[in-house]
């Protein structure tokens, strides 16, 4: 057996075996989930990045009402071989049947009116994690020769006791819930791990190109947890419930778990699968309909990725709509490939947006000066490697659209033109309308324009801004929107059917439109090679002048080994600590006369090595 991880991974990721066992659950379910006919079989119903806390994954699976979360733990390697470790938790859904096998505090967690938002983001609340925790998870690669391997790790059933009873408070007074010595959980941990296993060792094996060749389980007693009113947390022998571990090898065997007394090699081969998991999907790695679009293009049939153009001034809320609208799709089943470029020579939102999608960051300065002929390219690429249902191209906030069009209505053998997406800032529209013609370009041209931050100021404020908006476009549906948050159905129609109130494209613009360098708007990359003084960072962020449009990077202080994103634009900045390991530090300044504020920026943090 031979395989090789060269399509899965990037290739320098595979030369540190740690790393790609920590990121070989993400990678599988991303690949497996790009292409429909694909993932439906494999069992996948929606998979979304965490990028804040630890980092995590938050994952539906056919069969399954609720939410599985996949946090990493911890991690180890050597020169030649990585693993990992990742806790799996199961949020289900509040009327679901399984939430009264949950502990009461898990049932009135789950009853909180908050409590389906928090779950998007559980790797920032320990609290559900300990609550809804239910399996381990462990992944291995071995380098020479490349070989892959996971293990699942659960309870037949997860037992808790409540040694004194439990009382909990309601209208009417306490009610004794729990008795003194009674079960407060028993949840079948096993049982529920299980779909999301299944379904990961399938995609590794369509991934991979190859079903694994070793099956082993291991098995212990299992143990249940008592609590007390003092909160003192005790573990006995469980007589009536075993925890089981199952794994899988791609060319490597699981090793053993010395916590685990009994091992067995249920399997190797070539000998024949036992009966019990002859249908086990991973034994398949050619998944009947992964060809249905190759078939669709040989039998004429239409089947093209729908494209939105996204654009909207600097800091208007582009990222924050787009990462909504994807966790959208992808919990519809669908995929969505974004092509994303940003003024400047770092393109820092593609690190800070996960990998749910494709993100090609073409060429290194503005889309609207530097894309011609790259975009088809770029396109090319996607779409011969993947089968996207929609194509989002996101803009620089810099960005004329109308330097887009002739381009793309060029095309229209790829792809289905579906929308101008505009998104603007209420609080800082009327500035950027007042001093760029770009700005204003960008409105113009939209079929579909979001008031985004409508939170953030008056509603007199809003009324007047959506006055000045239809003076410059009479024709697009235009939506008050807070942090971006607004259903796909409400701007293109079900089905993305809506026609557009702009037409799409059909004929090149006769001249050259606007772009920022009509304004004398640049560039200026301050590279952070070392950790920098937080005070000094905070008083070069207070100084910077307003002709400043946009300031934002990744920056190490001296004062924590945690590097921070840093976001810029006139009036507000924020940082905000980073989950995973970034390439580099740097921060990127766009406005006027950048490489002269970008010299003050260097200056005001005692860096003396020229900005570029």
């Amino acid at each position: 057996m031979s395989i090789t991880l060269k399509a899965l991974l990037p290739p320098a990721l595979l030369d540190n075996p740690k790393l790609v066992a920590v990121e070989l659950p993400r990678a599988l379910m991303t690949r497996a989930n790009f292409i429909p006919g694909v993932r439906h079989r494999l069992g996948w119903r929606g998979v979304r990045d965490c990028a804040k806390g630890g980092g995590g994954l938050t994952v539906r699976v056919t069969g399954m009402p609720g939410v599985y979360g996949v946090e990493i733990l911890a991690a180890d390697g050597q020169k030649d071989a990585g693993r990992a470790t990742f806790g799996i938790s199961y949020f289900p859904m509040p009327d679901e049947d399984l939430i009264e096998s949950f502990s009461i505090d898990a049932g009135l967690a789950a009853q909180a009116g908050d409590y389906l938002e928090r779950v998007r983001e559980f790797t920032l609340h320990p609290d559900l994690r300990v609550l809804f925790h239910i399996a381990g998870l462990e992944t291995f690669f071995t380098a020479a020769p490349q070989g892959v391997g996971m293990a699942l790790s659960a309870p037949e059933h997860d037992v808790v006791i409540a040694r004194d009873g439990l009382e909990i408070q309601t209208p009417n007074g306490p009610v004794q819930a729990v008795p003194p010595g009674g079960t407060d959980q028993d949840f079948p941990a096993w049982d529920t791990a299980l779909p999301l296993f299944n379904a990961l060792a399938a995609s590794a094996s369509f991934c991979l190109g190859d079903s694994p060749d070793s099956l082993t389980s291991h098995s212990m007693a299992s143990t249940r947890r008592t609590y007390g009113a003092n909160a003192r947390i005790t573990s006995q022998a469980c007589p009536h419930s075993r925890t089981w571990r199952l794994g899988l090898g791609w060319n490597t065997p699981v090793p053993a778990d010395p916590h685990f007394t009994d091992t067995k090699d249920l399997w190797q081969r070539p000998a024949p699968i036992p009966e019990d998991w002859a249908d086990a999907l991973w034994l398949n790695p050619n998944i009947q309909g992964a060809g249905n679009s190759i078939d669709k293009r040989t039998m004429g049939i239409s089947d093209k990725p729908r494209l939105i153009v996204l654009t909207g001034f600097l800091g208007s809320g582009k990222t924050t709509f787009l990462a909504r609208f994807i966790e959208e799709q992808a919990a519809k089943n669908g995929f969505v490939a974004v092509i994303q470029n940003e003024i400047g020579q770092k393109g820092l939102d593609g690190k800070l947006m996960g990998q749910h999608y494709a993100v090609t960051e073409v060429d290194e300065g503005c889309v609207c000066c530097t894309l011609a002929g790259s975009l088809r390219a770029a396109l090319s690429g996607i779409l011969s490697e993947f089968q996207p249902d929609f194509v989002v191209l996101e803009t620089t906030g810099l960005a004329n659209p109308a330097n887009l069009l002739s381009e793309i209505a060029d095309l229209d053998d790829l792809l289905e033109f579906a929308s101008v997406t505009t998104v603007v800032d209420a609080a800082g529209a009327a500035r950027a309308l007042d001093n760029h013609e770009v700005a204003r370009s960008q409105v113009r041209l939209a079929d579909v324009l979001l008031v985004n931050k409508a939170d953030l100021v008056s509603e007199s404020a809003l009324n007047e801004l959506e006055t000045r908006l239809r003076t410059l476009n009479t024709a697009g549906t235009m939506h008050r929107v807070v942090q971006g948050d607004i259903q796909a159905a409400a701007l293109y129609g079900v089905n993305f059917r809506n026609t557009p109130s702009r037409p799409a494209p059909t004929l090149p613009l006769m001249g050259a439109q606007p772009t920022h360098m009509d304004d004398n708007i640049q560039s200026s990359l301050i590279s952070l090679d070392a950790p920098v003084d937080r005070a000094a960072f905070s008083q070069g962020v207070a100084a910077l002048p307003d002709k400043v449009l946009r300031a934002k990077g990744i920056v190490r202080f001296l004062d924590t080994d945690i590097p921070e994103v840093f976001q810029f634009v006139p009036g507000h900045t924020s940082l905000t600590p980073m989950d995973q390991e970034p390439g580099g530090s740097f921060m990127v300044i766009i406005g006027q006369d950048s490489p002269q504020v970008a010299e003050d920026f260097r200056s005001a943090l005692g860096i003396g090595a020229s900005a570029s």
